[in-house]
């Protein structure tokens, strides 16, 4: 069904108002190991997130097709709720027109990853190279019956590396990722050896005494606890009394060597909206400036409830896109003479074991690293927990590097050297029932 004639029936039935984001996602991806290819996938993929006010209501679905069973679905959801939720629907804005959707393939892509292989004769050592590579258009249009008709798009390509390598029935991996918009600036073989060369140092490891240490953070690893800002600021965790920053705003809180912006209209950066899921033009705003928390992240909702205005951050939930660490001056190399001696937190484990808790600010993580002497990568640690608070943490930044390399559309940072961080050996606690 079009959307003139869902529009239309939706009306005869007495929706008072209906909007439809529509998310079309056009994604080609390729495996390859050991110079095979294990999957290749094709997908074109589209679903629409619905939001319609009945009898004064507001509800909200998900659908992967529109017909008039949508509307009569809309209507029972109104009807056998309590709730009496409403919610704004865009009007008298300019249009954007569709762009048509992009056209790509991978094969030369396919190619580059192939010859990857290579590097085992080069490196002995290595067991496997696993190499994953995909491309994709995604196009969110808003549409209602307003007549309102916008549409934003992005285009993205990514890159994986794992390396495994095994020694005396022992097996060591390690993997990196890039995300950018333009494929042609990836150099998959200094990458990829980049990537080897660490999973060889990584695979001698030594265990660490439990003490503070000077250490520099990975750019994935700083990334991933800047992102956590996402959820702390956001109004509803505030709101509701869940985030640790809540007396925080306008506050000197962190280092300032700490600033933090978000800006989805770079289109330089692979979270380019020019809108959010509710169709609020996004902008580029600071949200941590040389220390001091600038602002609260709002979707129309909380914006309601606050008597403000919505800062472009509703993205089904309250979500970032493009935010970052500004980065400093120094390279990677030159943070880590800076160091000189200590730890560099190359990744931590995702599990029920490690936490960054946005309600106390306590972070507790089960961490992988090198450690570093004379400013070099000496060897790899073996599983410890690094055990800080948010606030200790980017109050002690020494330095930011200058290099600035997303993983994911919502944030990123750069390296970060600090100074002061309890870490210590991780032991397995065994139970037993």
């Amino acid at each position: 069904m079009n959307y003139s004639d869902f529009f239309k029936k939706a009306k005869e039935k007495n929706i008072t108002n209906i909007q439809v984001v529509e998310k079309n996602d056009i994604d080609s991806s390729v495996e390859v190991i050991d110079g095979k290819i294990i999957t290749y996938d094709d997908s074109n993929l589209i679903n629409y997130s619905i939001k319609a006010e009945y009898k004064e209501k507001t509800v909200k679905l998900q659908t992967e097709y529109l017909d008039e069973s949508i509307i009569d679905l809309i209507i029972m959801k109104c009807e056998n709720t309590d709730s009496e939720y409403k919610d704004d629907y865009l009007k008298n804005i300019d249009n954007i027109s569709k762009n048509k959707p992009l056209e790509f393939n991978i094969k030369n892509e396919i190619d580059k990853l192939i010859s990857l292989d290579k590097f085992k004769e080069k490196y002995k050592e290595i067991s496997k190279i696993t190499t994953y590579f995909s491309e994709s258009y995604n196009n969110t249009r808003i549409i209602n019956s307003n007549n309102v008709d916008i549409s934003t798009d992005s285009h993205l390509c990514s890159f994986i590396v794992e390396i495994i390598i095994e020694e005396n029935g022992k097996f060591t991996s390690y993997d990196e990722k890039l995300l950018t918009t333009d494929k042609n600036k990836i150099d998959f073989e200094s990458f990829t050896e980049s990537v080897i060369k660490k999973t060889l140092v990584i695979k001698n490891k030594e265990k660490i005494a439990t003490k503070k240490y000077n250490i520099i953070l990975d750019r994935r690893v700083a990334g991933r606890i800047i992102g956590s800002f996402g959820h702390m600021l956001s109004a509803n965790a505030i709101r509701n009394k869940v985030s640790c920053l809540e007396n925080k705003i306008n506050e000197k809180t962190f280092s300032e060597k700490l600033t933090i912006i978000e800006d989805p209209t770079n289109k330089e950066y692979p979270g380019y909206r020019l809108f959010d899921n509710e169709g609020t033009k996004t902008y580029k705003k600071e949200i941590i400036k040389n220390g001091v928390i600038k602002t609260k992240l709002y979707n129309i909702k909380e914006a309601i409830l606050a008597n403000t205005q919505s800062t472009g951050n509703g993205y089904d939930r309250i979500a970032t896109k493009n935010m970052y660490a500004v980065p400093g001056k120094l390279t990677d190399e030159e943070l880590l003479k800076k160091l000189n001696n200590g730890i560099y937190i190359a990744d931590y484990m995702e599990s029920g074991a490690t936490s960054i808790n946005s309600v106390n600010g306590t972070i507790s993580l089960q961490v992988f690293g090198f450690i570093v002497e004379n400013g070099k990568l000496k060897s790899g640690i073996e599983s410890s927990i690094l055990s800080t608070t948010i606030f200790e943490l980017l109050s002690n930044i020494e330095e930011i590097g200058n290099t600035l390399q997303f993983t994911t559309t919502s944030f990123a940072s750069p390296s970060m050297l600090i100074r002061d961080i309890s870490i210590s050996r991780w032991q397995q606690i065994n139970t037993f029932v």
